[in-house]
């Protein structure tokens, strides 16, 4: 897990050596944004809290080598079924603790899965899907999962976005498949 904390606090520092593209899959979760409510904004890292509920099914994509198409019928291809949000869990590093639901469905892992068959960069072998709830300052985080141990949620997917450089963004409702 710490190469992905070093990971997420260089991104939140932009110390992108290349920008890469990122297939993720939205939903909305009543029980992140009840968390996100009860969060003491003295809490927060200057981050703050994840407005779009998503899981990433994979970030470092080379959008610039794939077309847009091969990316999104991966993604759209798959029966996710519904997603759990279960396990309200941390990644701390030195900078800030990001509080965190691991999400599970069916066909997650199999979707990162094909998605690594692309040219891509990933220096994190191990594929943890998970929902962000929060950044919050460090050392904060373990009072929050005291607070909502237990907590979980089933939610629906609801669209399949896929993050590109420059902020161009390719979206596909999941109703329309």
């Amino acid at each position: 897990m710490k190469n992905y904390i070093d990971f997420v606090a260089q991104l939140m520092e932009g110390e992108q050596p290349r920008s890469y593209g990122c297939a993720m899959i939205y939903f909305n979760s009543s029980k992140i944004a009840e968390m996100q409510k009860s969060i003491d904004p003295q809490d927060l890292h200057e981050n703050g809290v994840e407005d779009e509920h998503h899981t990433t099914l994979l970030y470092g994509l080379h959008s610039d080598e794939i077309a847009d198409e091969k990316v999104m019928n991966i993604c759209t291809g798959a029966d996710y079924g519904p997603i759990k949000l279960r396990n309200p869990s941390l990644f701390e590093n030195q900078d800030f603790d990001v509080l965190k639901f691991d999400a599970e469905a069916r066909s997650l892992n199999a979707v990162n899965a094909e998605l690594t068959q692309l040219p891509h960069t990933n220096n994190f072998p191990d594929y943890h899907p998970h929902a962000t709830v929060a950044y919050l300052k460090p050392g904060t985080g373990k009072s929050y999962i005291e607070k909502f141990s237990g907590m979980e949620e089933t939610v629906q997917p609801i669209k399949i976005v896929y993050s590109k450089p420059g902020g161009e963004k390719v979206e596909k409702s999941l109703h329309e498949v």
